[in-house]
């Protein structure tokens, strides 16, 4: 009779675990508290950055109220300067110009043109293009700010353009990043449109940000993801804390 007050006290037990942890992965994966992604103002020291050489009196496309193709999906003329910088005679010095031109709308193209061949040629060890990136980030060393810089342009752009990219790949792997890298993945996690850049960004703050109180608060919100590949990436990242990975 013992015997059988304890196997179902030991059933109740898994069962009851069972319901918990089911309510859990509900919680976390099904998106019954889902909420819309919407935009919202970027960290301030973006902009305040870039208007050290922002020339006022032009007309960016990238701050105009008129109605006109999204800037950040027009950057075909600088896709081919980037390219040639790095697989023919192109000019690395105007390149790194590019990044500080006084026309906002011209840094955030010739950011999402560097983004866009980095992630494509990053894991190609037949291209060289990673060594030659390399080589290319310690010769203009003293510009690495501003072609960050523009490159948070061009993702807050592309956030409220509703245009999807890869640029917090690059964002995240360049060289002598601090807080502000992490601050703008934080608000890229929160309010981009794209999943794949809330995904992404979700990942690198938890894992590489360093910062325990950021990483807590994604973990939290973006549990209310609208996408479900965001949700779970959240989840995965909750495992592998409590695993101490």
């Amino acid at each position: 009779m013992q015997n059988i007050f304890t196997w179902r006290r030991v059933l109740i037990t898994i069962i009851s675990i069972a319901i918990v942890v089911s309510a859990f992965l509900i919680y976390a994966l099904a998106g019954l508290t889902a909420q819309n992604v919407k935009y919202a103002s970027p960290p301030e020291f973006v902009a305040h950055y870039a208007n050290r050489f922002t020339d006022n009196s032009i007309k960016s496309g990238a701050d105009s109220k008129e109605v006109a193709p999204p800037i950040t999906l027009d950057y075909a003329h600088e896709s081919e300067l980037v390219h040639d910088v790095f697989f023919a005679d192109g000019s690395a010095e105007q390149l790194v110009q590019l990044f500080v031109h006084p026309d906002k709308a011209q840094r955030i193209r010739v950011a999402l043109a560097f983004a866009e061949l980095n992630i494509k040629f990053t894991h190609d060890e037949a291209s060289g293009y990673a060594d030659k990136r390399t080589q290319f980030y310690a010769d203009h060393a003293a510009n690495i700010n501003s072609i960050r810089n523009a490159h948070f342009e061009a993702l807050i752009a592309s956030a409220k353009e509703q245009t999807n990219n890869h640029i917090p790949y690059t964002i995240a792997w360049m060289p002598m990043q601090g807080q502000e890298t992490v601050e703008v993945l934080a608000w890229s996690a929160r309010h981009h449109s794209d999943w794949w850049v809330r995904r992404f960004s979700v990942f690198f703050v938890v894992r590489f940000g360093g910062d325990e109180a950021l990483a807590a608060e994604l973990l939290s919100s973006q549990t209310h993801d609208p996408d479900y590949r965001v949700r779970k990436e959240v989840l995965s990242q909750r495992f592998k804390r409590i695993m101490g990975n």
